[in-house]
């Protein structure tokens, strides 16, 4: 049996606090962490953005996923590209947007039903491009990752990444971490070997390029 852990939704959120996007109920929550490794260009600081975008939402609907945002200081933007990858890497086109208002909808028609990251690419009128970070869409009925057993009798636990994973963290209820993995970008199956735990319930955290899944996981001795 899966089990993901939820965390609080937050449907729109401000972007220098990081982003995150809410897969509820029979769906599992991924939170979004700062892009890695990314070859294009990234914006890091405030300052350094053509314009602030303030809020972040996705909907998966029948047929396509509708993206929202809003921004601020968008006087030097000559348009809004929204793009969509499905391993954190390669992302591609799914619509774009001019400038006008400061509030934008914009519907990615698709019928991919892998969990896919978004982000906004914003050409300003001198030709230069910035990035937004990447955020998970809210709704995919697919996890970045799943962990399974989640009730462990031994010292193996096996994960199913439809991401590349670059590290893997275990953590107690209290908040210590336990334990630490480089994955080296591994996508698809494979095992995490754990040390000796004692028994009892720890958060398994697997983090990728823009994007991180965390479950639940018990250890019974």
């Amino acid at each position: 049996m899966w089990k993901v852990i939820l965390q609080p939704v937050k449907a729109a959120f401000p972007l220098i606090a990081g982003l995150s996007a809410l897969l509820n109920s029979a769906y599992s929550q991924q939170n979004i962490i700062a892009d890695k490794n990314n070859t294009r260009p990234e914006v890091k600081e405030q300052q350094m953005k053509p314009a602030r975008i303030t809020s972040f939402a996705a909907i998966h609907a029948n047929g396509y996923n509708e993206i929202q945002w809003t921004t601020l200081n968008e006087e030097d933007i000559r348009r809004f590209i929204v793009e969509a990858s499905a391993d954190g890497i390669n992302f591609q086109t799914a619509g774009e947007m001019t400038p006008l208002a400061g509030t934008y909808t914009l519907k990615h028609y698709t019928f991919d039903t892998r969990p896919l990251l978004y982000r906004i690419r914003m050409e300003n009128k001198d030709g230069k491009f910035y990035n937004s970070e990447a955020f998970l869409l809210d709704g995919v009925a697919i996890s970045p990752v799943r962990v399974f057993p989640t009730i462990v009798e031994g010292n193996v636990v096996n994960v199913v990444a439809a991401f590349p994973v670059e590290r893997v963290n275990i953590v107690s209820t209290n908040g210590q971490q336990v334990f630490a993995q480089d994955m080296g970008g591994i996508s698809g199956s494979a095992h995490v070997t754990l040390p000796v735990l004692s028994a009892g319930t720890y958060m398994m955290t697997s983090y990728g390029n823009g994007w991180k899944s965390t479950s639940k996981i018990v250890v019974a001795r």
